[in-house]
């Protein structure tokens, strides 16, 4: 007797002396966002955008082209009369061609050089708010599949224990059946809770050995690698919200940053489009080599030049307004789905924090009703021995305490996954 009773009290105490932390979380956190394909796509489009970014800033430095033109004329081009024969016509020019390489700098462009680096500048912002985004939805799911994990192994433990408790309980029955002070339909209804544990414990141990492989197989790890995770559930401590928790999270979120920067690009879309519509004006410098050659010469030639192009848009039907009225209607359902997503987040913060107040009173609850019920086994323990209570009396205390402690593994459970939830909303997990 003395020894269920010991179980019962180690099973308690254990609680209690767990660490404080439990760092694991973070170990596996890191090992899926270095694995997981969603986070590594995020990463090759941030690359994208950066070189997008540089290439915009190509745009204001001068190029340096080469380039090459033939052209046949069927009609012959007719040269002038030379001057020492002013009365034999001219050399006939048939085949035009030139081997040429210009550098070309933009002067005035309306501000589409400033404006197309500024919307790659806001692109780049929008592919880190991407990646945080997915970095902080690989981190809630790596912390969702731990807490199964030890969530299981705890209630593999659990049942292993009550089985055992039975266990000790069936060589008292045993004992006091060979003794001929009770009969052997005593000794058989423990049999039943005892077998009833047993598949109950092959069963926990199954679950718990599922959850270790989807946890593995998440973080890249073989699924049949040995489980690292913790014995029991801790409850962790967390602190009441402030008033300002709503706007930090607004801060944090990056999905209020993703839309921040779609609506930049956008406006500073709208202006690229406008420019297209301003004066134009970029200078050239080349050299030349073909013929005809300086003074027309048939005989190729080499010749340089300078030239400055001047470009104003007068008159384009309704382009503009049209190409200008449509962006800036991206930026309108931009905005909506700001204040769409403002509210989103709002509810998610209310909410996890709602549900982590409840976990905790539940987790309160559930400890008090778990130590309640191992005392009600240490009365009906000794009450069996006095002949003041039955077998059944017994084994159904000991049951109310198994499904009580399942209860308290349950509830740390909830309030794990309530915290990591909490910490997603107010965006905790995008840094």
């Amino acid at each position: 007797m003395k020894r269920i009773t010991i179980i019962l009290v180690s099973l308690l105490f254990s609680q209690f002396i767990t660490a404080q932390v439990d760092t694991l979380p973070q170990h596996y956190r890191r090992m899926a966002v270095e694995y997981q394909q969603r986070i590594k796509m995020a990463e090759h489009q941030l690359s994208g955008a950066e070189s997008q970014l540089k290439a915009a800033n190509s745009d204001r430095l001068p190029s340096l082209d080469f380039n090459s033109r033939y052209r046949f004329s069927g009609v012959p081009l007719q040269q002038a009369p030379s001057s020492e024969n002013p009365t034999a016509p001219g050399e006939e020019l048939q085949h035009l061609y030139s081997l040429n390489l210009d550098l070309y700098q933009p002067v005035v462009t309306g501000g589409y050089l400033k404006n197309t680096k500024k919307a790659a500048e806001s692109e780049v912002e929008k592919m880190k708010s991407i990646l945080s985004m997915s970095k902080q939805d690989v981190v809630l799911n790596s912390d969702k599949l731990y807490w199964v994990a030890v969530a299981k192994k705890e209630t593999y433990n659990l049942q292993v224990k009550y089985k055992e408790i039975i266990g000790q309980f069936l060589k008292v029955i045993k004992d006091r059946v060979d003794e001929e002070v009770v009969g052997r339909n005593e000794l058989y209804q423990a049999m039943v809770r005892y077998n009833n544990a047993e598949y109950r414990a092959i069963q926990s141990q199954k679950e718990y050995e599922v959850s270790v492989m989807n946890l593995n197989i998440f973080v890249g790890l073989p699924s049949s690698s040995p489980a690292n995770v913790a014995d029991s559930l801790l409850t962790v401590t967390w602190m009441r919200a402030t008033d300002t928790i709503t706007q930090y999270a607004l801060s944090q979120r990056p999905e209020i940053s993703f839309i921040k920067s779609e609506i930049q690009k956008n406006q500073y879309y709208e202006k690229v489009v406008r420019s297209k519509y301003l004066p134009q004006l970029g200078v050239t410098a080349g050299g030349k080599w073909g013929s005809p050659s300086p003074g027309l010469e048939i005989t190729p030639g080499f010749n340089y030049y300078l030239k400055a192009q001047l470009v104003v848009p007068i008159f384009q039907w309704s382009k503009k307004h049209e190409e200008v009225f449509a962006i800036r209607q991206m930026t309108e359902v931009a905005k909506l789905q700001m204040e769409e997503t403002a509210d989103q987040v709002t509810r998610e913060v209310e909410t996890s924090y709602y549900k982590l107040q409840k976990s905790q009173e539940l987790v309160d609850f559930a400890k008090s009703s778990m130590n309640n019920a191992a005392k009600n086994v240490s009365v009906m323990l000794d009450r069996y021995n006095e002949g003041l209570s039955s077998v059944l009396e017994v084994l159904d205390a000991q049951l109310d305490w198994q499904k009580t402690y399942f209860n308290y593994i349950i509830s740390k459970y909830q309030l794990n996954v309530a915290y990591s939830e909490y910490q997603y909303a107010i965006g905790e997990f995008s840094k």
